[in-house]
């Protein structure tokens, strides 16, 4: 993300706009609206098939407050318009993959939704005056449930607050008290709403940059668990925690031309080095070694330290002349004195085991048999390498 993963849980956040409730970070935004999209989806699906249900049941009881003819056939066709804006939504709303589209069509069906409320309310008989109770509930719901930015839940609420306490001055039969009472309601309404929504925009954001906060966290210690704390080479547990990813592989390279190659490597009269030169010497070969293997190899290939001057090295997809032409060009360079540490007069050298991987392979079995390789290497003399076959089947 950029910053100091901490997670400002004050609502004048430094990463957030204090009333709009968003990233100051425009990128940023636009990451967290991306991710949060799908669930945003499934909310306002659920929400809209819940009022698509709902309305039918209302259509029970319209009877009882509407005005006389033609004011029920209005109402009906209200109805069913309703219905239908809440179907069309409902087919459209899971194609959509984008934020913007995404505010753009549910600010512009909860317009249409809130205009064809506004027609209805003039359908009731004058005296009746509980469906504000309705419209406040509808609000309060919108705010609390976040569907909308701040910035358009309010834009629409307030807009809808405004018609509808001019119909209750205009057109309603009601006195003044009830009209005061209604005013204060949608007044309150909507400074309660506007609080929440600020709220619960801030909160999803903040845990948001919890989360990830906690994912480069665990990132890093899983990083710190599977590298070398001196050469950052992967260690003996990587090895061992995704070898049975490299039975994945040998398995499937199986009827290839290609395989897997495991090398055991082991840098010669290492102990010699550190005793006659001392430790810090014996670190700067270790990290000379573990750089110049990784420059000639692949990114795809990998190099395992598995504890002092011992490395197994993993070569993908590759012949068994590729994985020998890679091992003699590491071992000229070496000879060559590529390695680089000044202090040392002499190249440093290393021995190598070369053996396949097996599908039938275990961890023990492939190593055992690269151990033997390095083994022969050894006996022969040093500073060269050994190819062990695979075992016939």
């Amino acid at each position: 993300m950029g910053e100091k993963p901490t997670v400002d849980m004050d609502l004048g956040s430094p990463h957030m706009h204090r009333f709009l409730a968003v990233f100051k970070d425009p990128e940023k935004e636009n990451l967290f609206r991306q991710e949060e999209l799908p669930k945003q989806r499934r909310l306002v699906f659920g929400l809209c098939a819940f009022i698509t249900i709902s309305i039918p049941m209302f259509m029970l009881s319209d009877f009882m407050v509407v005005k006389p003819a033609p004011w029920d056939t209005f109402l009906l066709i209200q109805r069913l318009l309703h219905i239908g804006v809440c179907i069309i939504f409902l087919l459209v709303i899971p194609h959509v993959q984008r934020p913007s589209t995404y505010d753009a069509l549910l600010f512009c069906t909860l317009f249409v939704v809130f205009v064809l409320l506004e027609l209805g309310s003039f359908t009731f008989l004058g005296d009746y005056a509980l469906y504000a109770l309705f419209d406040i509930i509808i609000m309060l719901s919108l705010y609390a449930a976040g569907i909308l930015t701040v910035k358009l839940s309010t834009i629409i609420c307030l807009y809808h607050s405004s018609m509808a306490i001019l119909i209750v001055l205009t057109l309603k039969e009601l006195n003044v008290h009830d009209q005061i009472m209604m005013i204060f309601g949608y007044t309150f309404t909507n400074g309660a709403g506007i609080l929440l929504s600020i709220t619960h925009h801030k909160n999803v954001r903040q845990q948001y940059l919890l989360q990830h906060s906690l994912r480069e966290k665990t990132l890093q210690l899983k990083n710190l668990a599977y590298r070398d704390s001196l050469t950052n080479a992967l260690n003996r547990r990587s090895f061992q925690d995704h070898f049975r990813d490299i039975e994945k592989m040998a398995s499937r390279l199986e009827q290839s031309d290609k395989s897997l190659f495991i090398i055991a490597a082991d840098i010669d009269h290492f102990k010699k080095i550190n005793d006659n030169f001392g430790h810090d010497i014996g670190d700067k070969v270790l990290l000379a070694f573990v750089k110049l293997i990784e420059a000639n190899i692949r990114p795809v290939d990998k190099v395992y330290r598995f504890g002092g001057e011992e490395f197994m090295i993993l070569l993908q997809e590759c012949s068994r002349d590729t994985a020998i032409n890679r091992i003699e060009k590491i071992m000229q360079l070496l000879n060559s004195g590529s390695l680089g540490v000044e202090e040392l007069e002499q190249p440093v050298t290393c021995s190598f085991g070369i053996t396949p991987v097996l599908a039938s392979d275990t961890i023990d079995s492939v190593c055992i048999r690269a151990d033997e390789a390095l083994y022969n290497a050894k006996n022969n003399g040093r500073n060269q390498y050994v190819f062990a076959p695979a075992p016939d089947k």
